[in-house]
């Protein structure tokens, strides 16, 4: 059974630059429901197991990866954040994305649209019916 992990800051912790309405969003409602779906996924799975009854395997298995991931994904997003504090990117940073995307502006305009495109609506659409 995966548990969820403490945040390493307070909830505001990360203001101004990411919201505390957002990361409670993330937090207490998305991580928490890729935890109790991949919880839920693994005790279909065990019950499969011990009925022999596979007939819905694939299904779980997408399902516990696509919840699994999203913990674990969460996971790495709350690790790697820290709390607020203003800095300035290196030279070097801003030379790469100059590089790679011709212009600050570009980088961001292909990131805002990157991260819209991302399939997080797809929670609650499940073999688990939830």
């Amino acid at each position: 059974m995966l548990k969820m992990i403490e945040l390493p800051y307070p909830i505001n912790g990360l203001e101004p630059y990411y919201l505390a309405q957002t990361l409670d969003l993330h937090y207490n409602i998305l991580y928490k429901g890729y935890i109790d779906n991949t919880n839920k996924t693994e005790e279909s799975l065990e019950k499969a197991r011990k009925s022999g009854d596979f007939s819905g395997i694939k299904c779980l298995e997408k399902d516990l990866s696509f919840y699994g991931s999203g913990a674990i994904l969460h996971e790495l997003f709350f690790k790697n954040m820290g709390l607020a504090i203003p800095t300035i990117p290196s030279i070097n940073l801003i030379e790469q994305m100059i590089k790679d995307f011709g212009s600050f502006d570009n980088f961001k305009k292909q990131f805002t649209a990157a991260s819209i495109a991302v399939e997080a609506s797809r929670m609650g659409i499940t073999c688990l019916g939830s």
